[in-house]
């Protein structure tokens, strides 16, 4: 009896494992791989979304437009990765101008110091050598390793009086021997960098396995009724 028994086994074993190797199997089980992403994929944005503290209204035009969910099939596997920079900093939550006596300047240079306050990563932070333009724009000025430009870029002569500056017929500021250094809009961090880092990766460690085991095993278990 215990000899038949173990046959017995041992036939079902082998024709399970024929069945798993096979095409269909494979097919179905990547049908299964498939799901687990797309079921993680959700949760993974909204954990991102909330890393980057981005203001409302951002996610679907933001983060979601720029997450993608792409199947590996020789793999056996889902990815899921961000193909966006940056988004401007007037996304971001916190954002508003301060006083370049603010605490969080402390310990910078005159020239580093700036006035453009964000809550970016939901940690307040002053931007180096940052000043708000015309309407609630915001730019900083890069270092002087980056280059320099012999004309006052725009964002510095398209607002306020600046009375001591000398200013030509049209308006524009005329010839000084001051050099200004390149100017840059405010950016703030990358969705691609940002996916796999921190509460992001937290949730995906979480809830990528749960999903893949009980998608994958809903699979296996149809094909072992047949």
């Amino acid at each position: 009896m215990v000899g038949r028994s173990n046959m017995s086994a041992l036939r079902r074993f082998e024709e399970m494992a024929k069945l798993l190797a096979s095409p269909r199997a494979k097919s179905e089980l990547m049908r299964g791989v498939i799901d687990a992403g797309r079921r993680t994929k959700t949760p993974v944005q909204r954990a991102v979304f909330r890393q980057m503290a981005l203001k409302p209204g951002n996610y679907n035009s933001y983060v979601v437009a720029g997450t993608r969910g792409v199947p590996r099939k020789e793999l056996l596997a889902y990815d899921i990765f961000g193909v966006k920079g940056g988004a401007k900093i007037e996304a971001y939550k916190g954002l508003r101008a301060v006083s370049r006596g603010n605490k969080l300047n402390v310990g910078r240079k005159g020239g580093d110091r700036g006035v453009v306050r964000s809550g970016v990563w939901n940690n307040p932070r002053i931007f180096k050598r940052s000043f708000e333009g015309n309407a609630g724009s915001f730019y900083a000025m890069r270092p002087a390793s980056a280059g320099t430009s012999s004309r006052a870029p725009k964002a510095l002569w398209t607002f306020g009086l600046k009375v001591s500056q000398p200013r030509g017929a049209r308006g524009r500021f005329e010839a000084t021997n001051v050099q200004y250094g390149k100017v840059r809009k405010l950016f703030g961090p990358a969705l691609m960098k940002e996916i796999p880092e921190d509460q992001s990766l937290m949730t995906f460690m979480a809830q990528g396995p749960m999903h893949l085991e009980q998608q994958v095993m809903k699979r296996v278990t149809k094909l072992m009724r047949y």
